[in-house]
């Protein structure tokens, strides 16, 4: 198998009504999806059977998780151990874009 360059900026997307999710890329061991979120979208918060990898890509929100929740901005990476609730808010006036890096199965 050869390297794969996934372009953010071609390959993002949107939807008025609900944040939109699509996967960009899926191999043996694992899935990568896109998130965009429009301001005041949300993931509202849920758990993996796997570790959750998310990169912040695009705007600012924030994550939530245990009753805390944490700024997000581009550059920011969460690592979230498996079974643990989270979720994510795009509470500013801006786009949010977050690269979401799963386990295969999850």
């Amino acid at each position: 198998m050869s390297a794969v360059l996934l372009d953010v900026n071609q390959l993002k997307k949107f939807d008025d009504a609900k944040r939109h999710k699509e996967t960009i890329w899926s191999g043996n061991d694992g899935n990568i999806s896109l998130l965009g979120l429009r301001p005041g979208q949300e993931i509202i918060t849920h758990t993996h059977h796997g570790s959750h990898i998310f990169v912040v890509v695009e705007g600012e929100g924030e994550y939530l998780s245990g009753g805390k929740t944490q700024p997000l901005k581009p550059g920011v990476i969460v690592v979230v151990p498996a079974h643990d609730h989270h979720g994510i808010k795009n509470s500013s006036q801006g786009n949010l874009v977050i690269a979401s890096i799963t386990s295969q199965g999850d």
